[in-house]
């Protein structure tokens, strides 16, 4: 990644523009990191104080609809649970999905799914659900149930039997839960399992384990009671909440009176020993202390609850609490040195409303509830996966929205904020969306990497919600994102329309026309009405291509697309505080001359005048749009070796979603006229000759780009097919010592460097097939249709060769033997050059077909050396070295061997 962005040498190759590629995924990921953008790399320990950090925020949450509750659940006390995955057993969506607990004593307020230790219940209890009451835990036992016929888990869900033990932990008047456990301690899941959880039907006299007996405390059961004894210190403080790091393996618990205790899981997760406890008191003293005594110590002892911000937050930021909002931080990163130590304030975060000069004149007095789900998308105050907080005022019939989604490329924290009106009290709150692609877990032993930021995730993270919980119903609220309001204001006013504009000076031009790619690329039929108006955008901004001095170039304050927007807002801080003044010259900024610097910042032109090119918009917004589309498995392996075999990294049906979005890509670059033609005009100034250079670096840029989006598509393809076509034992037959190099390699290198693995695995997949007459018809048709590029149509009529030789080493008739020898060389005379000569040869020994051989091998070696200067040397002897003739003798002396 050390040479230059656009070297002329090096413009119209693969290579050169995977690189880019790599370059803005590791820029978007580095950035991405919550602590950096929120304390401005460090630079500041309180933020919130001014309008900077908070903007009047447009219409983005719509209230789609609300859904009743059922009365069981209004009027009987009952809680309706339905699975959803490994480590979620909460929904109140829809009345089928519902299961009953009747034999709950008193209300149930909080429930997790864990997992059990093996050597304490019955072999077939792999699960327990763990119930929480104002009385109470009570545990119900959970079985992954599978089919008899299939081998698979039944994802059915039955209604529980009322049958549980209780873990009776102190005086029931004294425990009780505020807010959901999220995944209780446990070895973390390395990868999604293939079923839902099933509960089995059981009659009460039966017993779950066997002869009536019951099991009410077992000690043995290190992984639930061990862990939750310890919540219980220091002195009667009642326990309030529960919340865990799954990512760092820490667990945190909330008292009444606001002390947080910290514990630690330990690196494989089968741990438990308490680090640390932080009273309310010293929290308030630490804040008070950072904001250098600008408001009073009381403001923050008031704690309403906590939330554990794992590393694909950030790889630095740990523990939030809501409110006026402090933030804690542990000092080491990898997953073995970030065993927790100690724990203490790293920032503070205040409302909306605290500046009396607010742009926010009716904020919030107070928050009673605010809810996050590390297992989907983050809704928690400062939250950056989604970069939305949700929380309920005092009143619990108002819910405040935070969100930093339409201000991706600031340096600063930066929020608006949405209140939403709902009828009835708050339960709970939780995110929804669709998800196409998932992004790779971290090795082994490590700690995930952060996320980009959500909104640089629109394209495969889409329609996301919010479901509002409250003892009137369950309201939906769809999130209006960015590309949403571009949609939009092409509908309202097309591309020169006010709210187009809008769209332009907030996001700047590449990332409209990126968020226009996603409208060109839609498959939604209302879209269809809008495409002509979004491929307007791309010759609507009048840039070019241009050779700049570098001298000229300035460096600004924006990450990705400088220079982009024509907005320069100036904010003007209205807080006394020196702290809360954001601190710009700490800024590693970034050159203004393209997305990919500086990493590849080097002059273009030779000769030392110091020119770097500056692309268009357009050039940057394809590079940006195919980035991010492939962002989840571009830096990352294809596939795994697991037990001798291999095993893909993505699943057949994210892989043809991928491969689907990638082929609309090309498609749309050619249907709408994106990829530059060849300028052939003459010029006599110099600064049209660095023009018209300008112009075809850009042009050999993305044909090299449209080049690397169609054999990504083509190797996506590829894979996908090997895993419907049982991609375990056509790799059994592999050579083993070519697994691990095969599953060491990235994705992006199977596109550009290393293509060879992909010719491994489509012999691999013929040698499966060969002797099934129809199976390798069906594999050479789906491969020539869908990778046309690494397996051509001599590669389709060699395998049907290759499948006429299998089938004449098993005719008995000598005629049939015969036709079916013919039939095979004259298909291998069509594609000589793609037949391998040894395997050919050594079939047609065996089945003595020597005619044919020889003139097999005479045909390759004139192939090889068109010009016959191998005979010329033979006949007439060389006159001097010459390796022209050297390598025609080499070939033809490999065709004769």
């Amino acid at each position: 990644m050390s040479s230059s962005f656009m070297e002329a040498v090096a413009g119209d190759s693969m290579e050169s523009a995977a690189q880019r590629v790599s370059v803005h995924i590791e820029n978007m990921i580095d950035s991405a990191d919550f602590f950096n953008r929120l304390t401005q790399n460090g630079s500041s320990p309180v933020s919130g104080l001014g309008d900077r950090f908070y903007t009047k925020g447009r219409l983005e949450f719509v209230l789609k609809r609300r859904i009743p509750l059922p009365d069981e659940l209004t009027y009987q006390i009952r809680i309706g649970v339905a699975i959803r995955g490994y480590n979620s057993a909460h929904n109140l969506d829809f009345s089928e999905d519902l299961a009953y607990f009747d034999a709950l004593e008193s209300v149930v307020l909080k429930i997790a799914l864990v997992r059990v230790k093996a050597d304490v219940f019955a072999s077939r209890i792999t699960y327990g659900l763990i119930v929480g009451t104002v009385t109470d835990l009570s545990l119900y036992p959970v079985i992954m149930d599978t089919d008899t016929v299939t081998g698979k888990h039944d994802d059915k869900l039955y209604e529980f039997v009322y049958e549980k033990f209780t873990l009776t932990l102190r005086p029931s008047s004294s425990l009780f839960f505020n807010q959901a456990f999220g995944q209780l301690p446990g070895p973390p899941p390395r990868e999604d399992p293939d079923p839902q959880a099933q509960f089995q039907n059981r009659r009460h006299n039966a017993g779950w384990f066997g002869g009536g007996r019951k099991c009410r405390i077992v000690n043995k059961s290190v992984t639930l009671l061990s862990t939750l004894i310890p919540f219980l210190g220091p002195g009667n403080e009642e326990l309030e909440q529960i919340a865990v790091d799954r990512s760092r393996n820490i667990l945190y618990c909330l008292g009444k009176n606001g002390t947080i205790q910290v514990f630690d899981l330990g690196a494989d997760g089968a741990q438990c020993s308490r680090v640390c406890v932080v009273t309310a008191g010293q929290i308030a003293s630490e804040a008070h202390l950072m904001t250098q005594y600008g408001h009073e110590e009381s403001t923050f002892t008031n704690i309403t609850t906590i939330c554990a911000l794992e590393a694909e937050q950030s790889n630095q930021l740990n523990l939030p609490l809501n409110g006026l909002v402090n933030f804690f931080i542990f000092q080491n990163l990898s997953l073995q040195e970030v065993r927790p130590q100690c724990l203490r304030v790293a920032h503070v975060r205040f409302s909306p409303g605290v500046v009396p000069a607010s742009v926010y004149l009716d904020t919030p007095q107070g928050v009673s509830v605010a809810y996050s789900d590390q297992s989907t998308l983050q809704f928690v105050l400062l939250s950056q996966l989604l970069g939305v907080c949700v929380m309920a005022t005092a009143n619990r019939h108002l819910v405040w929205a935070l969100s930093d989604l339409y201000h991706p490329h600031k340096n600063i924290h930066c929020e608006s904020m949405s209140d939403l009106q709902v009828a009835g009290n708050v339960w709970a709150i939780t995110p929804v969306s669709d998800k196409a692609l998932r992004y790779q877990p971290p090795e082994p032993g490590m700690i995930a990497r952060v996320l980009p930021h959500q909104f640089f995730r629109q394209s495969i993270e889409t329609r996301p919600r919010l479901l509002i919980c409250t003892n009137e119903g369950i309201h939906e609220f769809d999130y209006v994102t960015p590309r949403e309001a571009l949609r939009e204001a092409l509908f309202e006013g097309g591309a020169d329309g006010r709210a187009t504009v809008d769209v332009w000076q907030h996001f700047g031009a590449t990332e409209t026309l990126v968020l226009a790619l996603t409208i060109l690329t839609s498959d939604v039929p209302i879209d269809e009405r809008i495409k002509e108006k979004a491929a307007s955008l791309f010759f609507a901004f009048k840039d070019a291509p241009e050779l700049v001095d570098v001298e000229q170039m300035y460096e600004t304050d924006s990450t990705w697309s400088p220079g982009d927007s024509i907005l320069e807002l100036k904010y003007k801080m209205r807080s006394p505080l020196q702290a809360s003044t954001p601190r710009f010259d700490n800024y590693s900024n970034i050159m203004a001359s393209s997305p990919f610097c500086p990493s590849m910042r080097k002059p273009v032109a030779s000769g030392g005048q110091g020119y770097q090119h500056s692309p268009s918009r357009k050039h940057d917004a394809l590079y940006y749009y195919f980035s991010r589309l492939v962002s989840p498995i571009w830096n990352h392996p294809v596939c795994r070796v697991k037990n001798g075999v291999l095993v893909t990294s993505l699943s057949s049906q994210e892989m043809d979603w991928l491969s689907a979005e990638l082929r609309k890509l090309s498609e749309v670059m050619d249907k709408y006229g994106l990829v530059p033609k060849a300028d052939f005009t003459w010029e006599n100034t110099s600064t049209g000759k660095m023009n018209l250079q300008a112009s075809n670096l850009e042009r050999q840029s993305i044909i090299s780009l449209k080049k690397v989006i169609e054999f990504s598509a083509e190797v996506l393809s590829l894979w996908s097919s090997a895993n419907s076509f049982d991609l375990k034992a056509i790799s059994a037959s592999m050579d083993p010592i070519t697994l691990p190099a095969l599953a060491s390699r990235p994705f992006c290198h199977l596109v550009c460097d290393a293509q060879h693995f992909n010719g491994d695995l489509i012999r691999a997949m013929i040698r499966y097939f060969l002797g099934d007459e129809a199976g390798t018809k069906d594999l050479s048709e789906r491969l020539r249709t869908l990778c046309p590029t690494l397996y051509s149509k001599d590669d389709a009529c060699v395998t049907n060769a290759m499948e006429q030789l299998k089938l004449a080493s098993q005719a008995s008739s000598g005629e049939v033997r015969r036709n079916l020898i013919d039939r095979a060389c004259e298909l291998f005379r069509q594609s000589i050059e793609k037949v391998s000569l040894p395997i050919v040869c050594r079939t047609l020994t065996e089945l003595w077909a020597f005619e044919q051989l020889a003139d097999l091998c005479l045909l390759k070696a004139k192939r090889d050396d068109p010009k016959q200067l191998a005979l010329m040397s033979y006949r007439h002897g060389r006159t001097a070295e010459d390796r022209e003739v050297q390598t025609a003798e080499k070939r033809r002396a490999e065709s004769y061997k």
